[in-house]
């Protein structure tokens, strides 16, 4: 069946399953009225089980095309949400449906800002046609992510999936992703997030519990050097992880990573610090850091301009639109290349280049 949290009775009042229901009320209500869906007008039952908080669920699983089959951690958290709201004394809807778009938010704040509460996967693409939908309409939009575990406040390995890189919220010209684990009331931020390759990630979790939270959100701040020097530490692991699963590669004549280093004369198993670092911004850039870093070593020393580098496809981004992100990303790490030209072996000079560079790029502007 497919579960809401809101339905229409016959006289066309709106019922909110909210905490403020308890389940004596809700048993009274289930005898009073008959439930119809606010979207679809098909009927619906009001679900009070044991196990799965209070629901209204539609009685075919192909009547309403705009909602889907949903965790209890997903009605939870947008409850949760609700009743955040409402204790700051902003005007709130819950799976508010938006006929102009076709889209039925999950939060809807103050008439202008849409909640999205994603708790199971879904395609990327899926994610940004929801979000330009509420751009194309002048809705601001923020996607929270639903989350199950709790992690250690600290800078660390983090996994974060393609459809979830299309979450990615921005501060400062940082991304950050936004969770929450209704079970135990509280929210994580995934933040100064440095991309590796693939879904592998090194940024710093900060956990902050509902009672806490702030409207507008809390936003993250900058990394202190002390942490900036720990995502420098993943990297160098990362690097020696990655030249580790490349030693007994086949057909090496076709290895990215072998020719890299045949063309540019560089010991496989000693590379140069300067290669496989941080770069805010990063994951705008197709492929794993070490690899794009030595392509982009190469072209700098062929004295190669970054414009070309990305138009002749040198260096692969992941989409069109972040070429302008991706030439200053590179513009970056072409200028800690010139810095640390003459300071080769001094990892402590390269680390303070680093983190003057990430300084200057959570200020300036990067559309």
């Amino acid at each position: 069946m497919t579960d809401i949290l809101v339905a229409k009775t016959a006289e066309q009042n709106l019922i909110y399953l909210t905490e403020e229901l308890n389940r004596q009320d809700l048993v009274i209500l289930r005898k009073l009225h008959k439930f119809y869906c606010p979207d679809c007008g098909s009927s619906v039952l009001l679900k009070i089980g044991d196990i799965k908080i209070p629901h209204f669920a539609h009685k075919s699983l192909s009547v309403c095309g705009s909602s889907e089959q949903e965790s209890s951690m997903h009605l939870q958290g947008k409850i949760l949400l609700q009743q955040f709201f409402i204790t700051k004394g902003v005007s709130v809807e819950i799976e508010s449906y938006l006929p102009d778009i076709r889209q039925r938010a999950d939060v809807f704040v103050a008439r202008h800002t849409v909640i999205e509460y994603q708790c199971s996967p879904i395609s990327a693409s899926d994610i940004v046609r929801r979000s330009a939908a509420y751009s194309r309409h002048g809705l601001e939009f923020i996607w929270i992510a639903g989350s199950k575990e709790t992690m250690e406040n600290r800078i660390q390995i983090l996994r974060i999936r393609e459809y979830q890189r299309e979450m990615l919220l921005n501060h400062n010209h940082s991304n950050y992703l936004m969770l929450l684990n209704p079970e135990v009331k509280q929210f994580q931020y995934f933040s100064n997030l440095f991309h590796i390759s693939g879904s592998k990630w090194a940024g710093k979790v900060v956990t902050l519990p509902l009672d806490r939270q702030t409207h507008p959100f809390a936003k993250p701040k900058p990394l202190s050097k002390k942490d900036f020097d720990s995502i420098c530490t993943i990297f160098v692991n990362a690097r020696a992880s990655f030249v580790q699963s490349q030693y007994f590669a086949k057909r090496r004549y076709q290895n990215p990573f072998w020719l890299l280093c045949y063309e540019l004369q560089l010991d496989m198993r000693n590379l140069p610090d300067s290669i496989g670092v941080p770069i805010s911004g990063a994951d705008c850039i197709a492929g794993h850091v070490v690899i794009w870093q030595l392509k982009m070593l190469r072209a700098y020393r062929q004295g190669i301009p970054n414009e070309k580098v990305i138009s002749s496809g040198i260096i692969k981004i992941q989409g069109a639109s972040d070429a302008r992100k991706a030439e200053a990303v590179l513009n970056d790490y072409a200028d800690f290349l010139k810095e640390v030209e003459d300071a080769e072996g001094d990892q402590l000079k390269q680390i303070d280049a680093l983190y003057d560079i990430y300084c200057k790029s959570v200020r300036k502007l990067r559309k």
